[in-house]
């Protein structure tokens, strides 16, 4: 495989474990197409590119495999996933997903749980009104890490990790609209408030209702004829 990888370069990240660090590296590669769809990944090949051992590259892969990014096949190799979930389907199972991390953080949260929110919401307020669409997405993606540790069940923060991986487009589609971007932005809020308030049917209400109303809008762009996701 000869390309200009960006994704795939030497692990230099210093706060992650390096298995950690491998493992997002080989899946921005697959997500980002630099490693396509039913291609033959060589171990040797990410061991030189990464600078890592061949167990580590094996670990990673094994972690991939169980987020149905790669194959295993025995006596034939590793490969790219074919296709990945039905972006629909795919985006309702993490509505109901974040639903419940919602749910849990509203009972279990700390108050400096809820002081990161709320530091957090300051900063998706100034993003949206001044930044990038990348850095609005970075910035709406780390109050749903905060909201998933709230929570306190790891299962349900994996489970919502691997599903992600699935439908960023979805999401940097929808925050490209200014409009829709303000309007996440209520949302988050909403979804704040409720856990604060300590509801959780409230809280689990909302961020549901967030996911899907997003989904809804992508779609009808889609319809409209909108680039697809």
């Amino acid at each position: 495989m000869e390309k200009q990888d960006t994704a795939l370069t030497t692990v230099t990240d210093q706060f992650r474990s390096l298995s950690e660090t491998v493992y997002s590296k080989i899946r921005e590669a697959i997500l980002a197409r630099e490693l396509e769809p039913g291609e033959r990944l060589s171990e040797r090949m990410l061991v030189n590119k990464l600078g890592v051992s061949s167990t580590t590259v094996k670990r990673a892969l094994h972690q991939l495999q169980s987020e149905g990014l790669v194959e295993i096949q025995p006596r034939k190799g590793t490969y790219v996933v074919e296709s990945f979930p039905a972006m629909e389907e795919n985006t309702v199972m993490r509505a109901s997903l974040e639903g419940l991390a919602a749910r849990f953080a509203a009972s279990k949260a700390t108050y400096e749980d809820l002081q990161e929110m709320r530091e957090q919401i300051a900063e998706m307020r100034r993003r949206t009104e001044k930044d990038t669409q990348q850095n609005i997405s970075e910035a709406n993606a780390r109050f749903h890490y905060l909201v998933h540790r709230a929570s306190y069940n790891p299962y349900v923060g994996r489970l919502i990790d691997v599903l992600r991986n699935f439908d960023r487009d979805l999401r940097h589609q929808a925050l490209s609209d200014h409009e829709e971007a303000v309007r996440g932005l209520k949302d988050h809020i909403s979804v704040f408030e409720a856990i604060e308030a300590r509801d959780g049917d409230l809280a689990e209400e909302r961020m549901r209702r967030h996911i899907l109303r997003t989904l809804a809008f992508v779609k009808t762009g889609m319809k409209k004829g909108g680039k697809k996701p």
